[in-house]
């Protein structure tokens, strides 16, 4: 049945080569609502200007793009690597004038900087040096972040981005009563679970039957499954049995480390050790489902 809620938009702002940032950012927010967005009535709606800007003419593009999307979004999360952008006539870059115009609205701007090993010869110098300029100017405006690859970003961005949104949901007023939160938060819960664990057990069996050459397409779905388990832990107020939670942890302990398997020329050992041990990780799941099962009624 149709509810009411609330939606947050989010603004995605990044130059150029940040390619892996901007496809990362869009899915740990959706993440987010397949875990929260039923119990919260909350959306979070990621904005790209690939996705919701349409061709204009008449003014200057960025101002263009600043008016159909940006001056609407309730906050932003902006990632930087050697690039600092095109500048737009008023800005140094367009990512640099949407930050700007959300911190003149006084909204949140989340900015993250990657410090990616990168080939020389691809740099462009005065790019590389308006970036540097640009990002020590903000030091003394408030807190950004650094991240070393895109597996670190992804799990620093879920915990910004769960706390962020704990302590909005703190601070306003349920759309639904006290006790419809408390009868149907368990179950909402529980049923997100199972279909998280049924969805990533799919994903990670068709990729092992499809006879991969090597396990990148593996560890990018443990790397989403990762995602979902922080943000199914963050929702977790009360342990009574002090059970759940360590199995959480367990469990996203383990897919960590596949993340950071190796594989060697070792005659295949290592590439079938990697598939072991992830369907090993993937069976522990089934038991924060029983501990979830015992806990009904």
């Amino acid at each position: 049945m149709p509810r009411a809620g609330q939606i947050y938009r989010i603004l995605i702002a990044s130059p150029s080569d940040c390619v892996k940032e901007r496809a990362a950012i869009p899915q740990i927010i959706y993440a987010w609502n397949a875990a929260h967005s039923l119990h919260s009535d909350v959306i979070l709606e990621p904005i790209m200007w690939e996705s919701h800007v349409v061709p204009e003419l008449g003014g200057r593009p960025q101002e263009i793009i600043n008016n159909q999307i940006v001056a609407s979004c309730d906050f932003l999360i902006g990632a930087f690597w050697t690039r600092i952008g095109t500048a737009t006539g008023n800005h140094i870059s367009g990512t640099a004038e949407e930050i700007d115009l959300l911190r003149k609205q006084g909204k949140k701007t989340l900015l993250y900087f990657s410090s990616a090993p990168v080939m020389p010869e691809s740099i462009d110098a005065e790019q590389y040096k308006a970036l540097k300029e640009f990002k020590d100017g903000l030091r003394e405006q408030g807190i950004t972040f650094e991240y070393s690859d895109i597996g670190e970003f992804r799990e620093m961005l879920q915990r910004h981005i769960s706390s962020i949104m704990a302590e909005i949901l703190k601070n306003q007023a349920p759309l639904q009563s006290s006790q419809d939160q408390e009868e149907n938060g368990l179950e909402m819960f529980r049923s997100q679970f199972e279909s998280f664990s049924r969805r990533f057990r799919a994903e990670w069996a068709a990729e092992r039957d499809s006879e991969p050459m090597s396990i990148e397409e593996a560890q990018y779905i443990i790397s989403s499954a990762v995602d979902d388990l922080l943000n199914f832990q963050a929702q977790i107020t009360s342990d009574p049995q002090g059970k759940l939670i360590p199995k959480f942890e367990h469990s996203t302990k383990a897919l960590k480390t596949l993340l950071r398997h190796q594989v060697y020329l070792d005659g295949g050992k290592s590439f079938r050790e990697f598939w072991e041990k992830g369907d090993r990780a993937i069976e522990s799941l089934q038991e924060i489902s029983n501990i979830l099962s015992s806990s009904k009624g």
